[in-house]
């Protein structure tokens, strides 16, 4: 992938976060400053496409990432992702306010807030709590009522699945797992940490905000090696 590339594929991945909607050379050429054409942008399209970072909605000309390409971004074009300093005062007035169990609930609930996602956490193995799923299901791909079935079983499925997910993290070590990567099922994405015998994660669909979700995280596990 050449750069000119890396940069197409950042501004599609980030576009398709934001709007929810396939990008298309258009709308690059009028809402970035690539400073190419429209048919080479649809060139340059047209090669990720076919090396597997894009794919295209039969419904529409425009690109949206695939699996793959939405992991070449996290671990490749993402950057560092730095907390803000309001996000970080929510936090620490959870903290301040509660203690122990229920301080990470309220964290949890604020976080599923912040980042329109749900949160799942674990207390060792046999004790689970999980909020945000007003706003994980608000996402435009639960529009589709057999999408959003098939990801509500998600939920049914936490005590059985619980104890192999811990096992794929190491302790204060944030990590991503994306589509088929994620045992929960393909059609999301998790962004979690285990501290300590605390286990948390960020639940949404493949398009999350993986910057904004990984800021959290990593921000849990600083404030509490």
């Amino acid at each position: 992938m050449n750069s000119r590339q890396e940069q197409l594929l950042k501004l599609v991945v980030e576009s398709y976060i934001r709007r929810a909607e396939p990008v298309g050379s258009n709308f690059l050429v009028e809402n970035t400053d690539l400073g190419v054409s429209g048919a080479t942008i649809r060139n340059e399209m047209r090669e990720l496409e076919e090396q597997g970072y894009l794919t295209h909605p039969h419904t529409s000309s425009g690109r949206i990432p695939t699996e793959l390409g939405y992991r070449h971004y996290v671990e490749n074009l993402m950057g560092t992702a730095n907390i803000k300093d309001s996000h970080k005062e929510g936090v620490q007035s959870c903290f301040s306010e509660s203690e122990g169990e229920r301080a990470v609930k309220n964290i949890a609930k604020y976080i599923a807030e912040k980042t329109n996602n749900a949160v799942i956490v674990a207390f060792g193995t046999d004790s689970l709590y999980y909020t945000g799923m007003s706003q994980l299901f608000a996402q435009p791909e639960f529009r589709d009522y057999a999408y959003m079935i098939k990801a509500s079983t998600i939920f049914d499925q936490c005590d059985d699945k619980i104890d192999d997910i811990i096992d794929l993290f190491e302790n204060n070590i944030p990590r991503v797992l994306i589509g088929t990567e994620n045992p929960f099922g393909q059609m999301t994405s998790m962004v979690g940490v285990r501290i300590g015998k605390v286990f948390f994660t960020i639940l949404g669909p493949m398009r999350m905000d993986y910057n904004k979700a990984f800021s959290f995280v990593d921000y849990l596990q600083k404030e509490n090696k």
